[in-house]
């Protein structure tokens, strides 16, 4: 089983393009990391895809070994195929998973305050990947394996989005962190994809929250 790779704040900060200091909280800290979008590939997670028609939702699995405080999530994405920017309405849910399966209704709808854009250097199709700071209503999540899904709702706009992975789509044998997707809400979860979602989730242990 994996488990979270809890990185410093420099590290996280380094890591991630154009963020500055004053936007993170002062106890926050990486609670789960996969990694930051490195333009290796991208997968649909749009409700309204016109390029590729339809509909589809993604989410990549999470482990808490802890209860926490959910502050910030950061993530990678980019606008296909002619990479233009919209408006974006990102819908970003949590899925309890419970053997093995994510849930069909999400546990938690993520409240957010504020998402952050910044057009990163990385291109993928000669169009560039950007990175998210999402500002969240913090939230608390007890000890356990969920689902974390960013969607995004590109009406009206002829570029689709994808959200980006952190790892080539390859995935070494015996990782039994997985992809899911599906189609619509209220259908049961899919798995079948490999690689890596590239997310990050910033807060602080439950116990030190004031709230």
């Amino acid at each position: 089983m994996l488990t979270p790779r809890v990185l410093s704040l420099t590290t996280l900060i380094s890591s991630w393009i154009g963020i500055n200091e004053s936007m993170l909280p002062v106890q926050a800290e990486v609670i789960f990391s996969s990694g930051e979008g490195n333009g290796s590939f991208g997968l649909l997670s749009d409700f309204d895809g016109q390029y590729f028609l339809g509909q589809q939702q993604i989410g990549y699995e999470f482990i808490t070994q802890e209860p926490i405080e959910i502050h910030q999530i950061h993530w990678s994405g980019q606008y296909f195929p002619d990479g233009k920017p919209t408006t974006d309405k990102f819908s970003i849910r949590i899925f309890k998973i419970v053997e093995e399966k994510p849930e069909i209704m999400p546990q938690i709808n993520v409240k957010l305050t504020e998402v952050r854009p910044t057009q990163t250097d990385i291109e993928r199709f000669s169009h560039p990947v950007f990175n998210y700071v999402g500002l969240v209503q913090p939230f608390r999540l007890e000890i356990g394996r969920y689902l974390l899904s960013i969607v995004n709702h590109t009406q009206n706009h002829s570029d689709d989005w994808l959200w980006m992975t952190s790892d080539p789509k390859t995935q070494l044998p015996g990782v039994d962190i997985k992809i899911f997707f599906r189609d619509q809400d209220g259908m049961a979860w899919k798995s079948g994809l490999t690689g890596k979602m590239s997310f990050t989730i910033l807060g602080e242990p439950a116990s030190n929250s004031n709230h």
